[in-house]
C-alpha cells in the first residue's frame, strides 16, 4: 500500500512538473533586445517597456512608425529591465506586458508603486483574456492579445502618448 502511494505521488509529481515546463514554454516571453530611434539628444524622451511577443513587436512596430517623422527619441527596452529605469529622464512610459497568474508581472507592480507621482507619465497596455482588468490608481489599457487587434491598440496608445507629450 505505501508503495503504491509513493508511486502515485512520483507520478502526480512528475506530470505537474512536465505540466509547468509546458505551460512556462509555451506562454512565456520572447525577451525584448534594447534598441534606440533618433538621437538621444531630442528633447522629447519616449521609453518603451515591452515584453516579446508577435502581437506586442507588432504593436511596438506600430507605434514607432506612428511617430516615424517626429523628432522624438524613443528607447525600446525589456519590461524585466525596468527596476534600471530612472523615470526622470523620460517624458512618457509605455508600459506593454501580459498578466502572469492573474497579476501584472512582480517588477512592474513594483515600479507603479515605487513611482506614485508619475502615474500620469505612464500609458500600460496588459495583455490579458478580459478588458476588466485593473491596477490601483493607475489607468490601464487592458485586452487579448490578438493581432488583428494591431492597429486599435496602436491608435488607444498613439492617442493616450499624444496628450501626454502636449502635457509636457
Amino acid at each position: 500500500m505505501k508503495r503504491t502511494l509513493k508511486v502515485v505521488v512520483v507520478l502526480i509529481l512528475v506530470l505537474f512538473s512536465g505540466f509547468w515546463i509546458w505551460y512556462e514554454y509555451t506562454y512565456s516571453m520572447d525577451t525584448v533586445i534594447p534598441f534606440e530611434v533618433n538621437s538621444s539628444h531630442n528633447n522629447t524622451k519616449v521609453l518603451i517597456a515591452s515584453q516579446g511577443s508577435r502581437f506586442k513587436d507588432s504593436l511596438v512596430k506600430n507605434i514607432l512608425s506612428h511617430y516615424e517623422k517626429d523628432t522624438i527619441y524613443f528607447k525600446v527596452i525589456d519590461v524585466y529591465t525596468l527596476f534600471a529605469t530612472n523615470i526622470d529622464k523620460w517624458d512618457a512610459l509605455v508600459i506593454i506586458n501580459s498578466w502572469e497568474y492573474g497579476s501584472p508581472p512582480k517588477n512592474v507592480k513594483r515600479f507603479i508603486k515605487n513611482h506614485p507621482n508619475d502615474t500620469d507619465k505612464l500609458i500600460i497596455l496588459s495583455t490579458v483574456g478580459s478588458s476588466h482588468i485593473t491596477i490601483k490608481n493607475v489607468d490601464v489599457i487592458s485586452g487579448e492579445s490578438i493581432i488583428e487587434k494591431t492597429p486599435e491598440y496602436t491608435e488607444i496608445v498613439v492617442n493616450r502618448l499624444d496628450q501626454i507629450l502636449k502635457s509636457k
